[in-house]
């Protein structure tokens, strides 16, 4: 029990886990009243290495329903709030410590459950991807999962959840969407399988056209996700909820289809037209776009719709949304800069390559592009002129080191900045240095 007093139980659905299994059980032990493993079948190591770490395994037949599964988990379990995350899903050892922190707020404002951020981790254990989730809520006999698959955590009186944020303070990390994973999950054709099991059932629903199409994306048949996407759309409310993340991704990962096929561009626009008018704070739906027109050399199009994701990120937020120009932000500043500067929008592109160079202050393309923008003459300035230049690069660069002096000489001298290139290198270098490095 954490010092709080608070009983958290902690439970999770497996099958086959045993990389993951002693990691899914240690990250929150210290906080967890009562660790709970529902094995659905495994045939490897993940009951014993469960028991071992003290925790109490029951079974459950798989019966092609996550939700079912789920549900029996939460059954078991006895605590008075419940974590209920994925044997491949872990917080931070720090994030849990502060988890019954969290839940006494949530006690105290009489809520349900609580948002929390959801990143999805590449091989190397770098984020891709970001998005939130509801994985801790109060253990109530109304709160269950529904679907068979991309299960949703909802009220069976039909009341609408209440739950607190903490997307911005912790974060939940996913690595089951790495390559591996994902190839098992294909060649087993089990997505697909339990997907159309709900369609069956449910055939005008639009959230699970829209995951068929994601499965159909991801395969590379372009023309069925296109197919099964546009149905989603056409089966879509007149309105949706700001945090309706199912929606986004159906529009988001629609126009991505349209705009990379030249035969389909001219659908892009009305895509964009309706997923603006139902999502109007969606910032990927411009990203697309942005990314698309600059792709184009249509540089103004592009800025329009870059700066317009820009906006919606930073009015809005990324919970639930924004997901793509929020993992990708240093992409946007860059295609700013490059756009901006194609456009003739010089004040414009010097401030998005400052923007960019303070996150990425070693890259030759956008460093090269501010040169340009701030020297039009190539440098063949006064000195006082140029002495003024690199006084604004000392706010970027440390001149006390090697690296970033040679990195900015070497850059103006790459970039028809010759005169420039050479008087920096006579304020920053010695005559030996210069002499030893060649400059």
């Amino acid at each position: 029990m954490s010092k709080t007093g608070t009983r958290i139980s902690q439970c999770m659905i497996v099958k086959n886990e045993e990389k993951n299994i002693e990691r899914a059980l240690s990250w929150g032990k210290s906080v967890m009243w009562e660790q709970i493993v529902v094995d659905t079948g495994s045939t490897d190591r993940t009951v014993e290495i469960a028991r071992r770490l003290g925790a109490r395994v029951e079974t459950f037949p798989w019966i092609d329903d996550f939700s079912a599964a789920k549900n029996y988990a939460i059954e078991q379990c006895n605590g008075d709030w419940i974590a209920l995350l994925d044997a491949d899903e872990y917080m931070m050892p720090e994030d849990a410590e502060r988890l019954p922190e969290f839940i006494e707020e949530l006690n105290r404002r009489g809520l349900d459950g609580l948002s929390t951020g959801w990143q999805q981790l590449d091989e190397e254990g770098r984020i891709f991807s970001s998005g939130t989730q509801v994985r801790i809520f109060r253990n109530l006999p109304d709160i269950r999962y529904r679907r068979r698959i991309h299960e949703q955590l909802e009220s069976q009186k039909g009341r609408r959840l209440r739950l607190g944020d903490a997307v911005e303070q912790l974060s939940i990390f996913h690595t089951g969407y790495q390559s591996q994973v994902l190839a098992e999950k294909k060649s087993s054709g089990r997505n697909r399988k339990l997907i159309l099991e709900e369609l069956k059932n449910n055939p005008e629903d639009y959230e699970m056209m829209g995951y068929m199409g994601d499965e159909c994306f991801n395969d590379g048949d372009r023309d069925e996700a296109v197919r099964w996407y546009k149905g989603a759309v056409e089966h879509m409310p007149q309105e949706l909820k700001e945090e309706d993340q199912r929606s986004a991704a159906t529009f988001t990962n629609l126009l991505m289809l349209l705009t990379g096929e030249e035969s389909l561009w001219g659908r892009a626009e009305k895509v964009y037209k309706k997923a603006t008018a139902l999502l109007p704070w969606e910032a990927d739906f411009d990203y697309v776009m942005g990314r698309f027109y600059a792709s184009r050399e249509q540089a103004e199009k592009a800025v329009f719709h870059l700066e317009a994701a820009v906006e919606k990120l930073n009015t809005y937020g990324c919970s639930n949304k924004a997901l793509h120009t929020a993992a990708n932000l240093l992409e946007v500043y860059d295609l700013l800069a490059r756009c901006c500067f194609e456009a003739g929008q010089r004040e414009k592109c010097m401030t998005y390559a400052v923007t960019f160079l303070k996150y990425d202050r070693y890259n030759m393309a956008v460093l090269s592009r501010l040169l340009r923008v701030l020297l039009p003459s190539g440098g063949q300035n006064s000195s006082q002129e140029n002495q003024a230049v690199l006084d604004f690069f000392s706010r970027l660069y440390d001149f006390s080191a090697l690296k970033d002096r040679l990195f900015l000489v070497k850059a103006a001298g790459m970039s028809d900045c010759g005169v420039f290139a050479e008087s920096a290198a006579a304020r920053l270098f010695t005559q030996e240095e210069r002499t030893r490095l060649g400059l």
